[in-house]
C-alpha cells in the first residue's frame, strides 16, 4: 500500500526557469514541469516511461544537458526491460537495444555525469563475460554521445550507435587482487591536482568478506579505454577475447559523428560499423584507479559503506579536500585527501592517499525512529558547505550534523593539532574552534602531520553532542519548506522519496527560499 503512493525519482532543474520531476504515481510514472519562481505546474503532463521507473525501489538516474534528457532506468513493471535513454530536446529519441544480455544484464544505475562530447553512466550488473557457474557482478562505466542521431533504418534504428561499456577496477593490488566489485555511489566530476577525477565507493559482494573502498578514476584515463582494444565472444560456449584491430572497421564504432568527418551524421555509418558496434558494447581493459589502489581502505566492519560526499575547499583558506563517507546504517567517516594523491604513476599502498579524521553516528533512535534496521538505513548524504553541515537522510527523519567537532577537543592543543582536521584550529586563547572562511583570528594547525610530541598531555577533556541540539533533526513532512532545497534534488535522485504534493503555502515558502 506505501509503495502505491507517488514517490518522486527525478528531480532536475531543466533551464534557468523550470524544474522537472518525475514521480512514480502509483507504478503509473509522470513527468512534469514546475516554474522555479512559484513551483507551479507548467504545461501538460507527460509519459514517466524510461524516464522514472514504476517502483520506488528501483535505481535509476537523470541528467539535463543541451535541452535533452538521459535517463537510466527500467521501462516495465519487473524491471526485465533496462534503458539508456534520450528524449526531449531537438534530437531524436534514442535508447539502448532492447533484452540483449551483450548491453546490459540486470544493472542497477548508480549516477551519471556529463563530460565533453558524452555522457557518462556508472552501475553495476551482472558480467557475462566470465565462464563461471554462479553471478558475477561487476563495475560498469558507460557512454554515449550527445549527439548521436541513432542508426540506420536497417541497424539500430532509434538506438544508440555510440554506446560502449567498460569494467571499474577498484581493487587491492598482490599476486591474486582482492576486487571491490559493487558498486555504491559516484561523485560529480571533481578537479583535483588540476584533474578531472570522480570518485567512487565501491563494496564486497553479501556473500563475501566484508569491506568497502574508495577509488579515484581520471576521466581522461576513462576516455581513453573507450579507444583501445573491443571485447567478444565468437559463440556461447567460447570464452571471451580481444577482437584484433585488423578487424575493427573504420571509422572506429562507437564514435560521435560530427561535421567534416567523412560521416557527418550517424545514421549515415555503414551497416558494417553499426552492426560492430551493436555486438561488440564491451571494451577489453578495464578502466584503473589511480594509484592503482583504493585511496580509502574499511575490511571487517559492522557496516558497509553507501554514499559520498567530498568538500575540494575544505579548511579556511579552501585548500584542502575532505572526504565523508557513509554508511548503511548512518555511521559518517571522514578523511583527508593528501596532496598530490592523484600524482601517482604506480601501485601504491591501498589508503596511503588519505588520513581518517573520525568517525561519528548521526542516527539518533527515539528522537529520529526506532532503533531498526529499515529506520536507520541511509537513503542520503549531502554536503551543505554554505552551513558547515551535513545533511543525512532516513527513513523517517532528515538530520543535520556540522562537518567537524572541534569543541570537542577544546583545552588540550595537543589533540586539537593532532586531529588534522583543516576544520579546525588552535587559538591563542586556548580554543579549538571551527574556523569560518578567510578567519580574522590567529589560530593554529597541523594538517601535514608534524610531531606532537612535544606538547603536553590532555586533561578534563571536553565532549560535546553534535545533535543534541532541538534543530538537529527536521521532519520529512518539513523538508521541502527547509533551506536546504538542494539537499532534495540530490537525496531523491539518491532514492530519497518526497511527497509529489507541495502545498500551496509550502511553495511560496519554499520559492521564498
Amino acid at each position: 500500500q506505501a509503495e502505491c503512493r507517488n514517490f518522486v525519482k527525478v528531480l532536475l532543474v531543466r533551464n534557468e526557469s523550470l524544474l522537472f520531476v518525475c514521480g512514480t504515481n502509483a507504478f503509473n510514472p509522470v513527468c512534469a514541469n514546475y516554474s522555479m519562481d512559484t513551483l507551479e505546474p507548467v504545461g501538460d503532463n507527460i509519459s514517466g516511461m524510461a524516464r522514472c521507473p514504476y517502483d520506488p525501489k528501483h535505481a535509476n538516474v537523470a541528467l539535463f544537458t543541451g535541452g535533452m534528457l538521459f535517463t537510466a532506468t527500467v521501462t516495465d513493471f519487473l524491471a526485465i526491460d533496462a534503458v539508456i535513454y534520450r528524449s526531449l530536446g531537438d534530437s531524436p529519441t534514442l535508447r539502448t537495444v532492447k533484452h540483449d544480455s551483450k548491453w546490459f544484464k540486470e544493472p542497477y544505475f548508480v549516477h551519471a555525469v556529463e563530460w565533453r562530447s558524452h555522457v557518462y553512466f556508472f552501475f553495476r550488473e551482472i558480467a557475462m563475460e566470465f565462464n563461471y557457474l554462479e553471478k558475477v557482478v561487476v563495475s560498469r562505466v558507460a557512454r554515449v554521445c550527445k549527439n548521436d542521431m541513432g542508426g540506420s533504418q536497417r541497424v539500430l534504428e532509434k538506438q544508440w550507435t555510440s554506446f560502449l561499456k567498460a569494467r571499474l577496477n577498484c581493487s587491492v593490488p598482490g599476486d591474486s587482487h582482492f576486487y571491490f566489485n559493487v558498486i555504491q555511489a559516484v561523485t560529480d566530476i571533481l578537479e583535483l591536482d588540476g584533474r578531472p577525477v570522480v570518485l567512487a565507493v565501491f563494496s564486497t559482494p553479501a556473500n563475501s568478506i566484508p569491506g568497502s573502498a574508495v577509488c579515484a578514476f581520471d576521466m581522461t584515463q576513462v576516455a581513453a579505454v573507450f579507444e583501445g582494444r573491443f571485447r567478444e565472444q565468437k559463440s556461447p560456449e567460447s570464452i571471451w577475447t580481444p577482437v584484433p584491430e585488423d578487424m575493427v572497421p573504420k571509422p572506429r564504432p562507437g564514435c560521435c559523428a560530427s561535421p567534416g568527418m567523412r560521416y557527418n551524421s550517424s545514421s549515415a555509418f555503414p551497416d558494417e560499423i553499426l552492426n560492430f558496434v551493436k555486438t561488440h558494447p564491451l571494451m577489453d581493459e578495464a578502466v584503473p584507479a589511480l594509484g592503482n589502489a583504493p585511496w580509502i581502505l574499511r575490511t571487517m566492519t559492522r557496516y558497509q559503506l553507501r554514499k559520498i560526499v567530498v568538500d575540494t575547499a575544505a579548511g579556511p583558506w579552501g585548500n584542502h579536500t575532505v572526504v565523508f563517507l557513509g554508511s548503511s546504517t548512518g555511521t559518517v567517516l571522514k578523511f583527508l585527501i593528501l596532496p598530490n594523491a592523484t600524482s601517482s604513476p604506480t601501485p601504491t599502498t591501498p589508503g596511503s592517499q588519505s588520513v581518517f579524521l573520525e568517525e561519528f553516528e548521526t542516527y539518533q533512535p527515539g528522537r529520529c525512529g526506532r532503533d531498526t534496521e529499515d529506520e536507520r538505513r541511509l537513503l542520503g548524504l549531502e554536503l551543505d558547505k554554505a552551513a558547515g553541515s551535513l545533511l543525512l537522510a532516513f527513513p523517517p527523519c532528515v538530520a543535520r550534523v556540522p562537518v567537524a567537532r572541534c569543541q570537542q577537543h577544546s583545552g588540550c592543543m595537543k589533540n586539537c593539532l593532532g586531529s588534522r582536521d583543516p576544520y579546525c584550529g588552535w587559538t591563542p586563547e586556548g580554543s579549538c574552534i571551527f574556523l569560518e572562511p578567510s578567519p580574522r583570528v590567529a589560530f593554529e594547525q597541523d594538517i601535514a602531520g608534524g610531531s606532537t610530541s612535544h606538547l603536553g598531555e590532555c586533561e578534563g577533556l571536553v565532549t560535546e553532542s553534535f545533535v543534541d541540539e532541538p534543530d538537529g533533526l527536521v521532519s520529512v513532512n518539513l523538508l521541502v519548506i527547509s533551506s536546504v532545497a538542494a539537499f532534495v534534488i540530490g537525496a531523491v535522485i539518491s532514492g530519497f522519496s518526497v511527497c509529489w504534493f507541495i502545498g500551496h503555502r509550502d511553495r511560496k515558502e519554499l520559492a521564498r527560499r
